[in-house]
């Protein structure tokens, strides 16, 4: 029997154990999919729409298959929900039928350091023969609670601990820090080893998209072998990629150093620890103004850079650090634990100066400006890289509710180093009625985005908007620029709340949108995706320009270049799939259920007007459309009552 068949009635078993739960057939046919794509080794792209069910649709046949997979989502909320709550569930409505093990695995700074646990109780006084968590030195109450979490906790990791700490960083250290189970003094008790010990035991691993980035610049060193690994929301997976497989420098990271030098008194005694941190801070201080004076923008020679003497004091203090450390033999546990996390951190520091100095082809370089200034060099385009390193070895499953650009899945294929033989392809409709449930209102009226008049007519006619729906918004900007203008102009309209990025946590903000149903949330990129705010709270969403990369970007500079070398439109080949992807995440919040119903009103008149604007409404759903503000308006109108 094959895979497919083998998952088709564990699926309907386990939507059949769901409160509310139906049969889906565009459910049913993105699982057979999955399933062949695991059984043939045949790499998979599927754009399954909003209400699709994915999440069952590909976890069921990956633990059914009998081989390991990994599953690596955008982010660790999304994570969580699958490893806390979806598998799980999937487990129980299994029963005894099929057995699963599933493991959670996040980057090394989620979870609580031991080693630095044990740093900071060495310096209040602690010893280690009384005991790790037996002490009766008076500790800090900050540091007694985390030392008696650590004494129950099984995961270590920060997402789940009852309280807040005042700067997580001090207990935890991240990935090119850590030296590894054998290095460090801790690494047998260490939480971020038991997870991957874990990992290593489970039939479904849940990561995220930073953390497979790693996996892959780290030539396979951090995750388990794996047969199979699905990418949910894959339409972040490029720029994502991009980041995990180039390098930034920048002042922070240096503080970084120091940070962790601080522990060097532990390793080299004082006299040496005073020097070396001395140097480090004067190395940062130096990079910091180098960065902040430096030109933003492109650069293709490091040496020309006005950070380039900036950089080379920065290698020589490093090169100085690593040689004292490894000449060291401190003779205490949280001596030994920290040289090795200072070796591991500044062997890093090392190999990214050299990897900036020594840029390849393939590479762009820049200077980003702003509140903390940054040198990132990057890969153009991380499709040959993902073809070197992971398609050859591994069954490949991208998927979103977001991939395609008029309704090709094409652009997304090849971004991810797909050739045009080697995978399938599906699109799963929604099962929802957007054409009953939603309008889309593109206001060809207003004018042309790029003139002075637009933001002022735009933020008019999201006010109005918003006034006549009662609150229930989401207004989504491009912009902080925007975002500041839009929570300005909306005080005092209407009796709704106005709630803005920036004023209140992440999920915080969330809840407050949630459970005030007249509410109004104005937010930008952070919000575009992940918001799922089902129910009369939010019956219109407000996009106020079409999410093109911005002109100046070095990396969509540079990504133009190459598809215009290769003898392509770089705005069809580049700037339009971005635009379209992004668009179609933004309308997504609107309609979450069923029984949602609303409205899409985009500000930005070339969505109507533009002949690049049938490609990017076919990516959206099909709603009913209207470029008519009156049409808009009596749709509000009728909404609320």
């Amino acid at each position: 029997m094959s895979l497919a068949d083998r998952s088709e009635p564990l699926l309907e078993r386990v939507v059949a154990a769901r409160e509310g739960g139906h049969h889906r057939a565009g459910q049913v046919e993105m699982s057979r999919a999955v399933a062949d794509a695991i059984e043939q080794g045949r790499h998979l792209v599927v754009e399954a729409g909003t209400g699709t069910g994915k999440s069952f649709a590909y976890l069921v046949p990956a633990v059914a298959c009998g081989s390991r997979v990994v599953v690596s989502t955008a982010t660790k909320s999304l994570q969580d929900q699958l490893g806390e709550r979806d598998l799980p569930f999937i487990a129980e409505a299994l029963g005894d039928e099929l057995s699963v093990a599933t493991a959670v695995v996040k980057g090394r700074g989620s979870y609580l350091c031991l080693s630095r646990l044990e740093e900071h109780l060495e310096e209040a006084g602690w010893r280690r023969q009384e005991g790790l968590f037996g002490q009766s030195v008076d500790l800090p109450d900050e540091l007694r609670a985390l030392v008696e979490w650590a004494a129950e906790t099984d995961s270590g990791d920060r997402d789940a601990m009852p309280f807040e700490v005042e700067d997580w960083s001090e207990y935890s250290v991240a990935g090119m820090e850590c030296p590894g189970r054998e290095a460090c003094p801790q690494g047998q008790e260490c939480f971020a080893m038991a997870a991957l010990d874990r990992a290593a035991e489970a039939d479904v691993v849940v990561v995220n998209h930073h953390l497979y980035g790693a996996y892959l610049a780290s030539e396979k060193t951090i995750l388990p072998e794996h047969a199979v690994v699905i990418f949910d929301e894959a339409h972040r997976l490029e720029d994502t990629m991009a980041s995990a497989l180039g390098v930034e420098l920048a002042g922070w990271r240096v503080w970084q150093l120091v940070r962790s030098a601080r522990s060097l008194p532990l390793v080299v005694g004082t006299a040496a620890a005073t020097r070396l941190v001395r140097s480090l801070s004067g190395a940062a201080t130096a990079l910091d103004k180098a960065l902040g004076q430096a030109r933003p923008g492109r650069f293709h020679d490091p040496a020309e850079l006005e950070a380039a003497d900036a950089l080379t004091r920065l290698l020589s203090v490093v090169d100085d650090l690593v040689a004292t450390v490894r000449a060291a033999s401190p003779a205490t546990p949280a001596g030994q634990g920290a040289r090795a996390r200072l070796l591991r951190l500044s062997g890093h520091m090392l190999g990214d100066l050299d990897f900036v100095a020594t840029m390849s082809e393939g590479l762009v370089g820049w200077v980003e400006g702003g509140a903390r200034p940054a040198l990132k060099v990057a890969p153009v385009d991380v499709a040959g890289l993902l073809r070197h390193h992971l398609l050859g070895d591994v069954t490949v499953i991208a998927t979103s509710a977001t991939l395609s650009v008029g309704g090709d899945l094409g652009p997304t294929a090849r971004a991810l180093g797909l050739g045009p033989d080697d995978h399938s392809r599906l699109f799963v409709q929604s099962p929802f009625d957007y054409r009953t449930q939603a309008c889309l209102y593109a206001a060809a009226s207003l004018p042309d985005p790029r003139s002075d008049e637009w933001a002022e007519a735009a933020l008019d006619e999201a006010a109005d908007l918003l006034e006549i729906s009662g609150g229930r918004g989401l207004m989504l900007t491009t912009s902080h620029r925007m975002l500041g203008r839009a929570a300005e102009r909306l005080v005092g309209v209407g009796s709704f709340r106005l709630l803005v990025q920036g004023e209140l946590p992440k999920q915080a903000l969330v809840r407050e949108f949630e459970e005030d149903e007249t509410s109004v949330l104005v937010a930008t990129m952070g919000f575009w995706e992940g918001l799922d705010v089902p129910g009369r709270s939010l019956q219109v969403v407000i996009i106020d320009k079409l999410p093109f990369p911005r002109p100046d970007d070095p990396l969509w500079q540079a990504r133009r270049e190459v598809a215009e070398a290769e003898g392509l439109s770089s705005f069809a080949a580049v700037d339009l799939p971005r635009a379209a992807v992004l668009l179609a995440q933004g309308s997504g919040r609107l309609i979450r259920s069923v029984d949602d119903r609303g409205l899409v009103a985009v500000l930005d008149p070339r969505l109507a007007r533009a002949r690049y604007g049938s490609a990017l409404i076919q990516a959206l759903p099909d709603m009913a459309r209207t470029a008519d503000p009156a049409v808009a308006r009596e749709f509000l109108t009728r909404l609320r009552a």
